[in-house]
């Protein structure tokens, strides 16, 4: 079998067809123009997003019209069919429709959905005689990898992703040349797909395919004590290593976001290049962490310039706003008080476990501006807004009745409170700091729910550990283990966290614009780093360390070992080390809805996700040292 490649360079499906031990010739488009290609048995065209020139055009519809196999990616004009100029498919779907002819693929059921991340879209404006859909593109579809729908209903209103004309032509609308490196998700449905496509092409099953460019975790038995301590310290090394790369100036101007969930279709994943408050505060409370286990000056001085940037120019010093932490320096007159609160809780951190408290007298003054605009309950308003209010507007915040009672907005602001307390005796931050958490368990399960019930309950473990560490009262113990009782009813054989929203009423549950939970379906078996387990190393940690139970030594033990299995491996230095938001506990894959505006399943943050569980990886080790 002789087939004829025409691309500019190797890719991923090229390698997929020597596989299959046919005779490929691979050549440009320009090289084609001066042979006869007319001797070949099928035809591949790749990775152009073009016309192909009208000369090997011309070829290549009489080799279709004489019944030889023809494969065309992407192009702006292909046997009667003229396609509009490429659009992002980064909010689109791709689902899988299977022909009646009987010529499916297979493996593959109607309704199967195949991620293509952020993709260029070349939409047929005509249709042909011949016309077979097998892909098609959808948006705002809410479900995980299969759309229970009918034929009829998920061509309704279709884009053209994949489609046969005949037994001779197949066509995409969208480039797959690189799908592996692309990062296709899930995996084995697009390797399902690919081997279909080669087979029809060359005959043959190709042999092997093209290893996965990253890979979670190492295969190792967790389970023996030695290995699990080898592994967890190896993983707490790479995400350091990985956090290194988002330094501005050795963080004297603070650190960058991490990586966006847009992947396009040659494999580069876009940066989040934003500095924020929360990512820089939570990487120097890593760094300091490292430090201190390894004796690293160096980080340690890292650390340090990264809280001369927080402490800095990030809060107002003087006058009516004093101590207000910017959220980032775009959103320069913006304060979130939970990104606050995690940012100087790093320092908290350093003062309570390390002994160090060059940074205190900083962390009250932003402490202090929170406190004062709290409500009555012991919760805030979401966010403050410089440039919508004023120092009476502020005030007037404290007088409220009551604040929004949403774990995701106020619980860590509650437990940077509570930990101010603990080391410096501020009466004022234990009465706030109590009477928030009291008021948000007054409330719970029924919270004001950001991303799903999940979350609120991830967010609510350090905070109330904290509570039951300094109070040391029944009722406050009672309420820890309320909630983790609760959430264990959602932990994953792996050791991971299923998202859960009973009801969904989580402001983002089962949305497709904007921010949006990966939740599609109770049940679903994904696990959110960004808002939910990423929390629960630290969080267990310290609920151990607060109430001496080995059930929670144990729930520490098994969220780590998930962390250790969902970590990325990688050679992309970019990639290596970290931990993207989403994780199919099942597939063992970053997967799942993907339509958040910004922060999606590939999606990587410093500070929220990567940090946050490199330092509850540590704690223990802290606490012993």
């Amino acid at each position: 079998m002789k087939i004829l490649l025409l691309t500019d360079a190797p890719c991923d499906f090229s390698d997929v067809l020597y596989a299959c031990g046919a005779d490929v010739d691979r050549m440009t488009d320009a090289e084609a123009v001066s042979r006869d290609i007319s001797v070949y048995d099928a035809y591949c065209v790749l990775g152009n997003g073009k016309c192909v020139d009208a000369r090997v055009h011309l070829q290549l519809e009489e080799a279709a019209e004489a019944g030889k196999h023809v494969f065309v990616e992407a192009t702006g004009s292909f046997h009667g069919i003229y396609s509009a100029d490429p659009l992002d498919t980064t909010r689109k779907r791709l689902i899988y429709v299977d022909p009646e002819d009987g010529a499916g693929i297979e493996g593959l059921t109607t309704g199967d959905l195949l991620d293509d991340h952020s993709n260029f879209l070349r939409c047929p404006w005509n249709m042909v005689a011949g016309y077979k859909p097998l892909l098609v593109y959808k948006e705002h579809i809410l479900a995980h990898d299969h759309l229970n729908a009918t034929k009829e209903e998920i061509l309704y209103e279709s884009d053209r992703g994949l489609w046969m004309i005949g037994d001779s032509i197949m066509m995409t609308s969208f480039h797959l040349h690189n799908y592996n490196r692309a990062r296709f998700a899930p995996r084995e449905s697009w390797e399902k797909l690919i081997r279909h496509i080669a087979k029809w092409l060359t005959g043959a099953e190709p042999a092997a395919m093209p290893s996965p460019v990253l890979r979670h975790g190492p295969d190792a038995n967790l389970s023996d004590p030695a290995v699990f301590e080898a592994c967890r310290k190896e993983a707490v090394r790479r995400g350091v290593d990985w956090l290194k790369q988002f330094l501005v100036d050795e963080g004297r101007g603070g650190v960058r976001e991490g990586l966006r969930h847009c992947i396009d279709p040659e494999g580069v994943q876009s940066p989040a290049p934003t500095v924020r408050n929360d990512c820089s505060g939570e990487t120097a409370g890593a760094f300091k962490f490292y430090a201190h286990l390894t004796g690293d000056r160096h980080l340690r001085g890292i650390a340090e310039n990264i809280d001369g940037f927080t402490y800095g120019p990030m809060v107002i010093h003087g006058g009516p706003y004093d101590g207000f932490m910017r959220w980032t320096e775009d959103a320069w007159q913006v304060c979130y008080q939970d990104d606050a609160a995690r940012c100087v809780l790093s320092g908290l951190y350093e003062c309570v476990f390390l002994g160090r408290d060059e940074t205190f007298a900083d962390i009250c003054r932003t402490l202090d501006f929170l406190v004062n605009s709290t409500a009555k309950d012991g919760c805030r308003v979401p966010r403050s807004d410089l440039y919508a209010t004023n120092p009476e507007g502020l005030a007037a915040l404290a007088e409220a009745e009551s604040g929004h009672r949403s774990a995701h907005y106020n619980a860590y602001y509650h437990a940077a409170l509570l930990l101010a307390y603990k080391y410096g005796g501020n009466p004022r931050y234990l009465d706030v700091g109590r009477r928030g958490l009291e008021t948000l368990m007054s409330a719970y399960p029924d919270t004001c729910r950001e991303q799903s019930e999940t979350e609120e309950m991830c967010r609510l473990v350090l905070p109330l550990a904290i509570l039951c560490d300094v109070t040391r009262e029944d009722i406050h113990r009672e309420m820890l283990y309320r909630v983790v009782r609760d959430l264990v009813n959602h932990k994953h054989p792996s050791g991971g966290f299923c998202e859960w929203d009973t009801g969904y009423k989580a402001s983002c549950s089962r949305e497709s614009t904007g921010e949006c939970s990966l939740l599609t379906e109770n049940g679903d078996p994904v696990a959110d780093l960004l808002y939910s387990t990423n929390w629960l190393p630290m969080g267990f940690a310290y609920a151990y360390y607060a109430t001496g139970d080995e059930w929670f030594k144990e729930l520490w033990r098994e969220v780590v070992g998930f962390c250790i299995r969902a970590q990325v491996w990688s050679e992309e230095p970019l990639l290596n080390g970290s931990w993207c938001r989403a994780f199919d506990m099942d597939m063992r894959e970053a997967y799942a809805c993907p339509h958040d505006v910004g922060w999606a399943a590939c999606a990587v943050e410093s500070g929220w996700t990567v940090a946050e569980i490199l330092m509850g990886m540590m704690l223990p080790d802290i606490l012993k040292k």
